[in-house]
């Protein structure tokens, strides 16, 4: 009994020598690898950036192994895009990338490895590789976990204006706000209006988390034209909606009326009293005086202290700040407006 136990442990022990062993041969075949894939690289980044800058119309002789080849090319072109200043013309940079790399990304995306999927993922983006829109997209059909393969290949089919992709956000409840931002970021305008007249005429087929995302992006954006957009946004239902859409007036600094915001001064939720008062200051409307001094003296602290600061901005501000320490009724809109006359520009209360 005892000697097959010690057996049993002798063999354990020789199993993970073997295994050890084998991943140092294997360590040291990735190494020596990479070190053949740096040095090629460094040989041929002179004159690969000449031909991609078109000073050349000869491409430079690469290695014949395939597998070499895509590594080197990868890193070529993934430097070219990092280092290069200037506008890339992209029409040389996506015949290189077609030329040496598409089979096998098309192979990659079929049957390689999730890391591998994934960074050809990233790679087929960066290098606009536009001639396999179709491939990503019966790649995507196959994905069922939103993870990062999903979001990187969704960003990719954005990134090639493809309009399939509004399909997707429309029919996905759990995709996360970021993602849809990510996405609007990549689409041209015609499709960002698509997706704003989707939320125009059928605002009940869109999931919050685009609907959200689409009204928070117009403000980011900073296009006046989704202005009209914006304002029909102020009278939504819902309460996240409203404040996604005051945020992105603040943000765009335009508002066609004052009146519009006549109702969020007295809203029942704070933070509609609040973005109503920086938008006030920020687009200095002396009309909302009586407004502001009545928001000076909230109950809540963010409120008065944007009443205060957009009091601060308006053309006779200063003058308004002292009326309002000397003469307001409200012991806490007297002392917020004591700290906005005496802080100094460029401090924080």
């Amino acid at each position: 009994m005892v000697s097959i136990v010690i057996w049993t442990v002798i063999f354990l022990f020789i199993v993970q020598l073997c295994l050890l062993g084998a991943l140092v041969v294997s360590k040291i075949q990735n190494l020596k690898e990479e070190k053949l894939i740096s040095r090629y690289v460094e040989e041929y980044e002179e004159p690969f950036f000449h031909y991609l800058e078109r000073e050349t119309e000869e491409c430079p002789d690469l290695p014949r192994d395939i597998r070499d080849r895509v590594l080197i090319v990868e890193q070529l072109l993934n430097r070219f895009v990092d280092q290069t200043r200037v506008e890339i013309e992209y029409t040389r940079l996506q015949e290189t990338a077609h030329t040496y790399l598409a089979r096998s990304y098309r192979l990659f995306l079929k049957n390689g490895s999730w890391a591998q999927r994934v960074n050809t993922l990233y790679y087929i983006e960066d290098f606009d590789m536009v001639d396999l829109k179709q491939e990503v997209w019966q790649y995507f059909n196959r994905l069922s976990v939103l993870d990062e393969e999903y979001r990187q290949a969704v960003r990719v089919l954005a990134s090639f204006q493809d309009e399939r992709v509004i399909r997707v956000l429309l029919d996905t409840e759990t995709i996360p706000q970021r993602l849809v931002k990510q996405v609007l970021r990549r689409f041209k305008d015609d499709l960002f209006q698509q997706m704003v007249m989707v939320i125009e005429d059928e605002p009940g087929r869109v999931p919050s988390q685009v609907h959200l995302a689409v009204v928070a992006y117009c403000g980011e954006r900073g296009s006046l034209d989704d202005l009209p957009f914006i304002e029909r946004m102020l009278q939504f239902p819902s309460k996240e909606i409203r404040l996604k859409a005051l945020r992105s007036l603040m943000e765009l600094k335009a508002c066609t009326d004052p009146e519009k915001l006549t109702r969020f001064y007295l809203s029942d939720i704070w933070e509609e009293r609040m973005y109503a008062a920086k938008i006030a200051g920020r687009l200095k409307w002396e009309s909302a005086q009586d407004p502001l001094l009545k928001l000076a003296g909230d109950s809540h602290w963010w409120v008065r202290y944007a009443a205060c600061e957009a009091m601060k901005n308006l053309p006779d501000g200063h003058r308004l700040l002292e009326y309002t320490y000397n003469h307001h009724e409200d012991k806490f809109a007297r002392s917020m407006a004591r700290q906005h006359l005496t802080v100094k520009v460029g401090e924080a209360i």
